[in-house]
């Protein structure tokens, strides 16, 4: 069965292809490898691909044909596709998305780099770089496909490992992928206490049965009259919590820089990246 992933910079998505190989055995097909090889072959660094890509869409429609044809070529296998669209081109599969803060992200890549092209001046750096190219390959997408990579309704499971550690996610994707195969899948979203903010400063608590509705806006997360139960995850130490994704409405979203710093204190920590003024 294929499994297709994506997400954002930083969130894992090379290490649990490694697991998944290793342990269960499937195939892992990777567009960064294709874009890697077709770099080696003009006799360019990736980076210098990826800056070649914003303005020649050529090696996009490679990516695309080959992730079609290693698809049609390899049904009934078990395949995983590291890719920033698998999803699209390759339905009939497990799409999994995956999130991670920007501060974590920038932490990762920043003590992780594997090629000198990686070039950061500090963590603040690296998860300033990886927004900026985060946001610029969504331009793109939506340019060339029409499609929205941050929509959490493209996907069957949607998971931040902002607080996990790299088995604590494998697990969690192998269990899930294991309750899909059964049929009837309902879709998830497991988010991070740690990487939603408030909408508001001051809102009471709906249904405390509830799952915490939370709504995206400047591709961050947002709780929606839930504070107190957001508080009470964040004081347990709960890594992850499962979240209703509402439409988006940025007009709910009113909170200020200052009253995330109030947010901070009160629940001990540092967010250490701001989507808001």
């Amino acid at each position: 069965m294929y499994i297709t992933i994506n997400g954002q910079l930083g969130s894992g998505k090379s290490e649990i292809c490694k697991f998944f190989k290793r342990e269960h055995g499937f195939d892992v097909f990777s567009t960064g490898r294709i874009q890697r090889e077709r770099a080696k072959q003009q006799g360019i660094s990736t980076l210098e691909m990826n800056e070649k890509s914003g303005k020649d869409y050529s090696l996009d429609y490679i990516i695309d044909n080959a992730t079609v044809e290693f698809a049609k070529e390899n049904q009934g296998k078990d395949v995983i596709f590291d890719s920033r669209l698998a999803w699209h081109f390759v339905p009939d599969s497990f799409k999994i998305h995956l999130l991670v803060s920007p501060a974590e992200a920038g932490r990762r890549v920043f003590f992780n780099r594997v090629t000198e092209e990686e070039k950061y001046k500090n963590q603040e750096d690296a998860a300033k770089q990886l927004v900026e190219r985060r946001r610029l390959e969504s331009e793109r997408y939506l340019k060339v496909y029409d499609v929205v990579m941050n929509d959490y309704s493209n996907y069957n499971l949607v998971l931040d490992t902002t607080s996990l550690s790299i088995k604590e996610v494998c697990d969690i994707l192998y269990n899930e992928y294991c309750e899909f195969k059964k049929g009837n899948y309902k879709n998830k979203i497991l988010a991070s206490p740690k990487n939603i903010y408030p909408a508001k400063k001051d809102s009471s608590d709906n249904n405390s049965d509830e799952k915490i509705n939370i709504i995206c806006y400047n591709d961050a997360m947002f709780a929606l009259g839930a504070n107190e139960r957001l508080k009470k995850a964040n004081k347990e130490g709960s890594k992850i919590l499962e979240v209703s994704l509402l439409p988006d409405n940025k007009d709910k979203v009113s909170i200020t820089l200052e009253e995330l710093y109030e947010w901070e204190k009160e629940n001990g920590f540092v967010y250490n990246y701001y989507p808001v003024k």
